[in-house]
């Protein structure tokens, strides 16, 4: 009576959830979902009822056998426990938050933990196990490629908007451009502006050089004017005074007298 029980409550757990999920999203299934694009190879509605009907009962079924385990129970029904909630937060963000970006990347977690889960719950009981999570993890291998094709055929149901995202960061970009641009042109006019000057200040030093060269020469011309004139001049003097020594010698010797 007491294994009876336990397993009713083992299958009851997620059979119940799921029931109760599905009631509150039921409305969305003849609305929103009817008209999305779908592929040409989406399930009829008529068949997710009792397809999950199925996998929640194998799967509450295996997760009894584990729970009878004495040992090595906590991390199999962990796991267990983490892919039921992933698995059970699905629906809503599929069908009432109309979000498939957030429900593919729950999709994905799901068959991730998912298969954790099965591997540990079936250490022990292998041939049991598997046979119970291994159609639940092909359903939710399918499941995840059916919101890969529902996204990418409704790209505008999700729960960012990825095209102002994406405006958002092209219009960053271009700013960002436009204003590397400007700095450019800032840089490269203070740089020509420095040039500039810095032309300007070697012409000017090029100038007062030139021009206190041109009077140092000047002077330094002055001076050799004036040497030569000196020059000239004590020439002129030495030829006169030479002139006149040779006067002088030149002169007739007075006669002397005789006795």
């Amino acid at each position: 009576m007491g294994a009876a029980l336990s397993l009713m409550g083992a299958v009851a757990l997620p059979l119940g959830s799921g029931f109760a999920v599905g009631l509150l999203t039921q409305s969305e299934i003849k609305g929103w979902y009817a008209g999305l694009k779908k592929p040409s190879w989406n399930p009829p509605n008529w068949l997710f009822g009792p397809a999950w009907s199925v996998f929640y009962t194998s799967m509450g079924v295996a997760s009894w056998f584990v729970l009878k385990q004495k040992d090595s129970r906590a991390v199999p029904l962990s796991l267990y426990a983490a892919q039921l909630a992933l698995n059970l937060a699905w629906t809503p963000l599929f069908f009432k938050q109309h979000a498939l970006d957030v429900s593919l990347v729950d999709s994905v977690a799901l068959l991730g933990v998912a298969t954790a889960a099965s591997v540990k719950m079936a250490k022990e009981k292998p041939a049991v196990v598997w046979p119970l999570m291994a159609p639940y993890l092909c359903w939710v291998t399918f499941a995840t490629a059916l919101n890969v094709e529902l996204l990418r055929l409704n790209p505008d149901e999700t729960a960012i908007d990825y095209h102002k995202v994406k405006k958002d960061v092209k219009e960053s970009t271009e700013k960002a451009k436009q204003r590397a641009k400007e700095d450019t042109a800032k840089v490269a006019a203070a740089a020509k502006d420095a040039s500039a000057k810095a032309a300007e200040k070697a012409k000017e030093a090029g100038e007062v050089v030139a021009a206190k060269t041109q009077e140092a020469a000047a002077k330094v011309a002055d001076a050799a004017s004036e040497v030569a004139q000196k020059a000239r001049h004590d020439a002129a003097e030495l030829a006169a005074v030479t002139k006149e020594a040779f006067s002088s010698s030149d002169a007739p010797s007075a006669p002397v007298a005789e006795q």
